[in-house]
């Protein structure tokens, strides 16, 4: 067999150093991935890569008593130094190049399944509402049907956080419970309303058919592997200092967020999806501190050396922070009760985490 001469991605090394960690806080459930596949749509993602690097590196370091298969669903092929170069050559890793709204055709078993396939931030899913609902309902729908007829032991669904629209102050933080304050049509409604319709499929799958689902929603995560394009705060925010050029934002800086990192995110998929909680939601993400938009991007300038003052209010009337929340911050103690899930990966640190991981892609 021919050695690839894909190249990995110099950004590695980071999301490497945080597997340890991610290791040692699922060390009570980790076995139970031995020696089964794991399908993962979107693996491209930024979530859903953490999620694949976690599983290939438990193989690689053997903690599983045997290895796990991974099955990665991608929409185009891998390029070199792309995000997930590094597990082309990998002999438990076998990736699927389609789209997630065609037919899935897989002669092996599997055992879990990780629905991540969904564009996830507005500068994407506002370009391409038809298809952001068509993950969120026609590949969702068929994804079920395989967990249902294959008997997959459990089928994890990323949902979001912004389910719950802008919920009033009373319900800030905000419990699994709240039903949500949203627009349904236009603007945002092309996601929001695809996750909040895959959960309902979720919890029909689970009520009609005994099919083991989980949902996660997560809250504003970041870290390594976000993509500098992203478009959303904290890589918007990230791009300007690597480009030297004023810290700016659009509005006064005064809405909050609570802001997660992508290693303690990744412990609590893992642990929803291997837990024994069918048919439940759980919200994923920091719950302190909340920090304004303002104060994110004051640290995020210190990190980069820089002294001069963040201008506020440069385009307050802008689309881009219409219809978004004043206010955003899970109430986790569900997932602490339920699944012994902390976060604790501290929010300066995880922004120096993801700042080192677009240098190194910058400097090489």
């Amino acid at each position: 067999m021919t050695k690839s001469l894909m190249q990995p991605n110099p950004g590695i090394s980071v999301i490497m150093e945080d597997m340890p960690d991610v290791a040692q806080s699922i060390d009570k459930e980790v076995q139970q991935l031995s020696g089964k596949t794991v399908l993962i749509t979107g693996a491209n993602g930024f979530l859903a890569s953490y999620l694949a690097d976690a599983i290939a590196y438990f193989n690689q370091q053997h903690i599983l008593n045997q290895p796990a298969r991974l099955i990665l669903l991608v929409r185009s092929p891998v390029r070199p130094r792309s995000r997930l170069a590094h597990l082309l050559d990998d002999p438990n890793v076998k990736f699927i190049f389609q789209d997630v709204c065609a037919p899935i055709l897989l002669s092996e078993p599997i055992h879990f399944i990780v629905h991540a396939a969904s564009p996830a931030s507005p500068k994407w899913y506002l370009s391409e509402p038809v298809n952001t609902l068509k993950v969120n309902s026609v590949a969702l729908f068929q994804l079920l049907e395989l967990a249902r007829h294959s008997h997959a032991e459990s089928i994890l669904y990323l949902s979001s956080s912004e389910v719950y629209g802008s919920p009033e102050p009373e319900n800030i933080p905000t419990p699994e419970t709240y039903i949500g304050r949203v627009g349904f049509t236009g603007g945002r409604a092309c996601y929001i309303e695809g996750k909040r319709f895959g959960e309902a499929l979720c919890a029909a799958y689970f009520e009609q058919y005994g099919v083991p689902v989980k949902i996660a929603r997560p809250f504003h995560i970041h870290g390594p592997g976000l993509r500098i394009d992203d478009g959303r705060i904290v890589a918007e925010l990230i791009a300007r200092g690597l480009q030297n050029k004023p810290f700016e934002l659009l509005s006064d800086g005064s809405a909050t967020r609570t802001y997660g990192y992508v290693s303690d995110a990744t412990v609590g998929f893992l642990k929803i999806l291997l837990g024994d909680y069918q048919g439940e939601s759980f919200n994923i993400g920091a719950d302190v501190p909340e920090t304004s938009i303002l104060e994110l991007a004051t640290t995020i300038a210190r990190l980069f050396g820089r002294s001069d003052q963040v201008k506020v209010n440069v385009s307050p009337g802008s689309d881009q922070i219409k219809s978004g929340p004043s206010r955003a911050c899970p109430d986790l103690t569900k997932i602490r009760r339920l699944l012994g899930y902390s976060p604790h990966v501290a929010l300066e640190s995880g922004l120096e985490r993801t700042i080192q991981w677009h240098r190194l892609l910058q400097n090489s």
